[in-house]
């Protein structure tokens, strides 16, 4: 397993990428400054665990994604009844997808290698900040794996495999 700490979190789907008049999708300047924040810090910080991955290999990844100031993720207005909505409308999966091609990038491994992934959102008073956990599912069992395979049980299609 290897553990990679960033300190930022990835903006959504919606904000980083814009579809240009002939239908393709551009990333925004917000979008590449994060890819290139995330990427410098972890060639920086995380050099030999970066080189641990391989390419070819089912990889899983659980990602926590940490909002800064507890009014990111709650309506302060919910206990009163001024606001119907007791969280804010911060879609965590919609940030999944810009971390997942910043990965691929920083690490040349491409998201069809992940057979897993799980991922949450809290928030702290001090940073935001965006951690991942990334095993090598040949080599180790992650814990989201067995999880899985605990719910899943009998349930999956006959002569069903994953990898």
């Amino acid at each position: 397993m290897i553990y990679l700490s960033v300190p930022a979190v990835p903006i959504s789907t919606n904000h980083a990428y814009v579809t240009g008049r002939n239908g393709i999708r551009f990333l925004t300047k917000e979008g590449k400054a994060f890819k290139n924040l995330f990427k410098v810090h972890i060639a920086r910080q995380y050099p030999r665990e970066l080189q641990t991955l391989r390419p070819n290999m089912p990889y899983t990844a659980l990602v926590l994604f940490t909002f800064k100031g507890e009014d990111t993720l709650f309506c302060k207005g919910y206990a009163t009844g001024a606001a119907e909505n007791r969280y804010k409308p911060l879609d965590v999966s919609n940030r999944y997808k810009l971390l997942e091609d910043t990965l691929k990038e920083a690490t040349n491994i491409d998201d069809r290698h992940y057979f897993s992934a799980g991922f949450e959102k809290n928030w702290s008073e001090t940073a935001e900040r965006t951690d991942i956990w990334i095993w090598n599912e040949e080599t180790e069992r992650s814990p989201l794996r067995e999880l899985f395979n605990q719910l899943v049980g009998g349930l999956a299609a006959p002569g069903a495999k994953s990898y």
